[in-house]
């Protein structure tokens, strides 16, 4: 077997195996229900500040 019919034969493999799994991912629900809320959405519904970074530093460095 040549080398460009391995590789077409590989290709072929990797593109049927997403393709299912594709296709069998569009057919199941998701495991975890969507919130609604993401990012900066949660923080200032919480009244969280995430990006407070390293409260003990000095800034301007």
């Amino acid at each position: 077997m040549n080398t460009g019919l391995k590789i077409t034969a590989f290709a072929a493999a990797l593109a049927a195996t997403f393709g299912a799994a594709y296709a069998v991912g569009s057919a199941v629900e998701p495991v975890v229900a969507e919130s609604g809320r993401t990012g900066h959405e949660a923080e200032e519904k919480d009244g969280t500040d995430a990006h407070q970074g390293h409260a003990g530093q000095e800034s301007g460095r």
